[in-house]
Order: C-alpha cells, then sequence, then structure tokens
C-alpha cells in the first residue's frame, strides 16, 4: 500500500506540473497575438466617413468622404485622390509592436507633450511624435497609450490640402 501511496503523490505532482506547462504556454502565446496589434480598434466605429490632418502652423485639411468619393473640404474644396487617401488607412493597419501606458511618462521626451502632427480618423485622434532612431518606428499617442509604430504617412500629411491633389486628373479647386 505504501508504494501505491507514493506512486499516487508521484502521479498528482505530475499532473500539476504538467498543468503548470500548459497555462505557462497559454499565456505565452496570448502575449505573442500582442505583438500584432494594430492602432486600429471599434473605437473608429464602423466606417470612417471624416479624416482630420493636423500640421503645426498651417490650416487643418478636413478630408470627408462623401458617397464613393472623398473629397478635401477644407482649406479647399476639391476631390481626393483615392490612392493617396488610402495610403492614410495604411497607418491603421501598421504593427504597433510595443505600447505604454503613459501615466508618470515625460510626454515632451517623446515628442508627445504638444499636437504638432497628428490624424483624426471620426473623432479618434492619434497624436505622431519622435522617430526613434534605434527601431526605426514613430512614437503615436492615442488615448492614454503611447505606441511605437513604423509609419509612412507623416510625409504625405505635411504636404497639406495639395498633398492629396491627383496628378492624373490635374485636380483644380472649386
Amino acid at each position: 500500500m505504501q508504494v501505491n501511496k507514493k506512486r499516487l503523490i508521484q502521479n498528482i505532482l505530475l499532473l500539476l506540473i504538467v498543468g503548470s506547462l500548459i497555462l505557462f504556454i497559454s499565456t505565452r502565446e496570448e502575449d505573442g497575438a500582442e505583438l500584432h496589434k494594430t492602432l486600429y480598434d471599434k473605437s473608429f466605429g464602423d466606417e470612417v466617413t471624416q479624416i482630420t490632418i493636423h500640421v503645426e502652423g498651417h490650416d487643418d485639411v478636413v478630408i470627408q468622404n462623401k458617397g464613393k468619393a472623398w473629397n478635401v473640404v477644407k482649406p479647399t474644396e476639391f476631390e481626393a485622390d483615392v490612392e493617396k487617401v488610402q495610403l492614410l488607412f495604411t497607418l491603421l493597419s501598421e504593427n504597433a509592436d510595443s505600447s505604454y501606458d503613459i501615466k508618470g511618462k515625460d510626454l515632451a521626451s517623446f515628442g508627445l507633450d504638444k499636437d504638432r502632427l497628428s490624424i483624426r480618423f471620426n473623432t479618434v485622434k492619434l497624436v505622431f511624435g519622435n522617430y526613434n532612431q534605434v527601431t526605426q518606428q514613430r512614437y503615436i499617442l492615442k488615448g492614454e497609450r503611447m505606441f511605437l509604430v513604423a509609419e509612412t504617412i507623416s510625409p504625405l500629411m505635411r504636404l497639406g490640402a495639395d498633398g492629396f491633389k491627383s496628378k492624373l486628373n490635374g485636380n483644380t479647386q472649386k
């Protein structure tokens, strides 16, 4: 009987160890999924109908979806180049490899203390900060979280409304 009791204790210990390993592995997989997080979430709504680009020292550029076309409505009015508008949406699908709660952070050291460059999709605002030379990514503030994202749209945003004129159609102002 002594042998059976000993074997029972060993089996229970083995079961606990295997259960702990399974729990550890499943937790690690969830952490891995976090590595592929993007800036998009349900807060953008079902459909983006307005994009506002802010560049410090310049008029805001407002682009609206009017039916099947995107139109720049401020500071001037014209039909926007669809490919350039679609390029703005790539920001929402870029991997946000790292994200941090901003509580206790010195936002100025990340270039996020002022709204120098930002984009708003409907009501959700994304503020662009400094470029991190080490990671080759930009700090982006969204709500109470700071993300590191490899973005490619900031040069287009800095062009203002003229950056959304079609080169092919020769868009003219209304």
